[in-house]
């Protein structure tokens, strides 16, 4: 009666809230997804969605169904992952993520060094967000990830606040903390601090966009500090944010570890008690890990070490010279 594929389907229609979002994320057609929810709620006689004009929302019978269908499917990936690791795939085998900037600090070093110590594994990368890869964990479709989250921004919420994991039993270890810094152009009066106090921004229009605005925030209210905050530009991505702090439209912020993209003529400095991502590896918590996996989280953590932002202030100039 309770066929998985619908009961995954039934999942992703709750966590994007219409048949096309689900149809979207799972390369189905929304009619497709449609006809597998009305099979659903045939076969349990029950209404599992109140449709409407803007997507569908779960019923009391839905809410309940999806609770189950939750446990369910999370059971079975670790099922499948655990008869993946006794017959061995998992030892030959590894699917590992990371996120931009530890890809260009490390991650991507990591896997070189992973494939040439372990040539006939099989081994991939998928480059994302943390809430991205912290799904393909529980998917069973990655087995380690490099993540990040900061104290206000929880590594399962993406980009616009929302949930994008299932509860997944995780395994975190810590890798090291990645500061934001102030950007601001190289010949701004505050590019010669050497640390910057948060109330020496004034009225500086500070730039802003998640996920360290929260933390930012909340660091300023603790301090009574009232930023400028300007959120005109909503954006993930640092070129953006750099390009207005270039046009003189004011000041942001950008984790060390991403500093690989300081534009020319920007300088990047310490600020009192800046935002700071928490970088870390996460695997599935199994009681058995694979050979690949323990190796390659050896291999992180001595990139790792390196890695480690120094807290110093950077420049354009600074990070080119380092590089040749």
């Amino acid at each position: 009666m309770l066929d998985i594929r619908r009961l995954e389907t039934l999942l992703e229609v709750a966590r994007t809230g219409s048949f096309a979002g689900a149809a979207e994320s799972l390369r189905y057609t929304p009619s497709a997804v449609s006809q597998q929810m009305g099979t659903l709620e045939r076969a349990t006689k029950v209404l599992l969605f109140e449709r409407g004009g803007r997507g569908v929302q779960l019923t009391q019978a839905g809410r309940a169904l999806h609770d189950h269908a939750r446990v369910i499917v999370a059971r079975l990936t670790e099922a499948e992952a655990e008869m993946e690791a006794i017959g061995g795939l998992a030892d030959t085998r590894l699917r590992f993520g990371s996120f931009s900037s530890a890809t260009g600090a490390f991650a991507g070093e990591a896997f070189r060094i992973f494939a040439e110590r372990y040539p006939e594994a099989e081994v991939c990368l998928t480059d994302g967000e943390p809430f991205e890869t912290l799904a393909q964990l529980s998917e069973n479709t990655l087995d380690l990830a490099v993540i990040f989250e900061l104290d206000e921004w929880p590594v399962r919420v993406d980009y616009r606040g929302i949930s994008a994991s299932p509860e997944l039993r995780v395994e975190y270890s810590p890798l090291f903390d990645d500061p934001y810094l102030l950007v601001l152009p190289a010949d701004h009066p505050l590019a010669v601090e050497k640390t910057i106090m948060l109330e020496q921004l004034g009225d500086e229009p500070i730039l802003v966009c998640p996920p360290w605005q929260l933390d930012f925030e909340k660091v300023c209210r603790e301090v009574g500090f009232e930023p400028n905050l300007d959120s005109s530009c909503r954006g993930t991505g640092f070129e953006a944010l750099q390009s207005l702090v270039f046009a003189r439209r004011g000041l942001t912020l950008m984790p060390q570890l991403a500093l690989g993209w300081l534009r020319q003529g920007l300088t990047a400095r310490p600020l009192e008690r800046a935002p700071v991502r928490h970088v870390r590896t996460a695997a599935p918590a199994r009681a058995y890990r694979s050979s690949a996996c323990a190796a390659m989280l050896e291999i992180l953590v001595a990139l790792a070490e390196g890695a480690r932002p120094s807290g110093q202030p950077v420049s354009a100039a600074s990070l080119s010279l380092e590089r040749q």
